[in-house]
């Protein structure tokens, strides 16, 4: 909740920093600011750091480099092939999770889990190169302003990017949370690797094809029909026992949200574009307004976590995670109609 409700203030900031310097450098400022949250976490034990401190770093480095990100794509993607920029993107992000997972969770289980961290501050320095081969795709200088911001015609763009972001969280999150504690307890770490692994390797294969469709005017079936099975599939999760099963559902899982996920990025991508002036309140106001579905959510489960129990505000979530994938399908970006 803390790293909740700060998040507004974060959210301003970010849109200031990403007007004044540039998304490339807005996320250069994020990552460092990542390193020293994730030092934070790396002497916790030793340091005894306050978690609401950590909540306010945390949240201040993942939400200022994911707005950064957000307004540094959709300025340099091609509205006409976007669905396939997408995928290029999509297939580098699969990759590095396919890596992450196995290597992370074997230094973890053999090594020592704080190694993992301090191999993370050293990928995220070296990815600080890459930003800089290129200039910035704003102009800079810039003064972000919400009045004039076109609200009747991106309200909805708006409350469904909520359910979207809280569906990953969901996904991303809650998921192997519930696979570490109440199914795979054996080289916990280990086995949530490679899982997470072998089902984001099915998704790579997917990606590019997706992309494709997407290109192909086939970007709203794809977006329903994904998001309509994610929406059982959660449900599902609420049975899973056994490790085989958390297998059978991430491999399920992993094709589905490319399904609705690459569409629905394509669809918010091209609405950021025909808003000329307002790009960066675009998804500042995105952000802010995630803020009143993550308290409601994070604050649901804790409830229930605290009269019930935790597996059952976790299987909550998942409940809740069917109904927001279903709120997903309620978008009407023009790309996709």
């Amino acid at each position: 909740l803390v790293w909740t409700i700060i998040r507004p203030l974060w959210s301003w900031l970010g849109a200031r920093l990403i007007g004044w310097y540039g998304p490339k450098h807005t996320m250069a400022i994020a990552v460092f600011v990542q390193i020293a949250y994730l030092t934070l976490i790396l002497t916790i034990n030793e340091l005894h750091w306050p978690l609401w401190l950590i909540c306010i770093v945390g949240s201040f480095c993942y939400g200022v480099y994911l707005m950064a990100f957000e307004v540094d794509f959709s300025k340099i993607k091609h509205s006409e092939h976007g669905g396939k920029e997408l995928g290029y993107m999509q297939m580098f992000e699969r990759l590095g999770a396919i890596l992450g997972p196995v290597i992370g969770g074997l230094i973890a289980t053999f090594i020592d889990p704080r190694f993992t961290i301090a191999i993370a501050i050293f990928v995220l320095c070296a990815s600080l190169i890459p930003i800089f081969l290129s200039a910035e795709p704003v102009r800079q200088h810039q003064v972000v302003l919400v009045k004039g911001f076109p609200w009747r015609r991106h309200r909805r763009d708006i409350f469904v990017s909520s359910a979207f972001a809280l569906e990953n969280v969901v996904s991303i999150t809650v998921w192997p949370l519930f696979l570490g504690i109440f199914v795979v307890t054996a080289n916990t770490y280990a086995a949530l690797g490679v899982l997470t692994a072998i089902s984001t390797a099915v998704a790579f294969l997917a990606i590019f094809t997706i992309g494709r469709l997407i290109d192909d005017n086939y970007g709203k079936r794809l977006l329903n029909i994904g998001a309509y099975a994610n929406a059982i599939l959660h449900l599902s999760r609420i049975f899973v026992t056994s490790p085989v099963q958390a297998l059978f559902v991430n491999v399920i899982n992993e094709p589905l949200t490319a399904m609705y996920r690459m569409p629905f990025l394509k669809g918010r991508y091209d609405a950021a574009d025909s808003v000329p002036g307002y790009r960066i309140t675009y998804f500042m106001l995105i952000d802010m307004f995630l803020t009143v579905g993550n308290v409601i959510f994070w604050g649901s489960l804790m409830i229930i976590a605290m009269h019930v129990s935790d597996k059952a505000a976790l299987q909550f979530a998942f409940i809740m995670g069917a109904a927001l994938s279903l709120i997903i399908t309620r978008q009407k970006f023009a790309a996709l109609r």
